[in-house]
């Protein structure tokens, strides 16, 4: 599966961006991500365009760390191998990333890739709307972050 990653305005490029990538390339089979067809996009984003996104698709004040979107519908993508289209696009919040790292102990690389994780975790279909599956996908990111990531593994 092909993985494109993008920068908003003055969010600055990853230090070890090659890194990031072949990490996140490990962890699709993990997350049971299958796109057939189309490539993931990864952008992430400043603040502010965090917070439009976040107010304009799902009515939440503020910005937020992580958002999924499918952009696959199920006529078109049956039909379609085009692995220059977009089939599915993640959103980080670098800045979100960073205070949720302080506050949860793990290294801004290590919270930055549970949160791409995350992401991929949605659309492979999980969800996290009651304690009970939040849970659960937590425990699948930590588990896919150990055994995709060195604990020293930095790209920030």
């Amino acid at each position: 599966m092909k993985i494109k990653l993008e920068y908003s305005a003055d969010v600055p490029a990853l230090s070890n961006e090659a890194l990031f990538l072949e990490l996140l390339h490990l962890a699709v089979p993990e997350t049971g991500l299958q796109l057939n067809g189309g490539f993931l996009q990864l952008i992430l984003l400043n603040v502010e365009d965090m917070a439009e996104l976040n107010a304009l698709h799902l009515g939440h004040t503020g910005s937020t760390d992580v958002i999924s979107y499918d952009l696959r519908d199920a006529e078109t993508w049956q039909a379609l191998d085009d692995e220059e289209i977009a089939a599915a696009e993640i959103y980080i919040c670098p800045a979100v990333i960073e205070e949720n790292a302080a506050l949860y102990g793990n290294s801004i690389s290590a919270e930055l890739l549970l949160c791409a994780i995350h992401g991929m975790l949605h659309l492979a279909g999980e969800d996290d709307q009651t304690e009970e599956k939040r849970r659960r996908m937590q425990r699948k990111q930590e588990e896919i972050l150990a055994k995709i990531a060195p604990p020293d593994c930095t790209f920030i």
